[in-house]
């Protein structure tokens, strides 16, 4: 995936899919993810893939940092929406 991604761009993925269950888009809670985006982005930037950042990300923040491989399918939803966005040229 080639485009530059911002941490509201992911921030918004993620809450539209919400690979995690939280209910944000049940309550509203568009800030939900935007800690995670942001260390999505910062891992990004260093060099990481798409998919590494991710489920990186959603393994510090929900499961007390242990790597776990069941997180990297949980974000291919995501994924698959933030490469749509890009290629549609369509902002999120």
């Amino acid at each position: 995936m080639n485009m530059q991604l911002t941490a509201h761009q992911i921030s918004k993925a993620l809450f539209e899919i919400d690979p995690m269950n939280t209910c944000c888009k049940e309550n509203d809670c568009f800030d939900e993810y935007d800690l995670i985006a942001a260390d999505v982005a910062e891992s990004l930037e260093a060099g990481a893939t798409l998919k590494d950042a991710l489920a990186g990300a959603i393994n510090e923040w929900f499961y007390d940092g242990e790597e776990l491989l069941k997180s990297e399918s949980i974000v291919e939803p995501t994924i698959e929406m933030l490469k749509e966005a890009g290629s549609h040229d369509r902002q999120l």
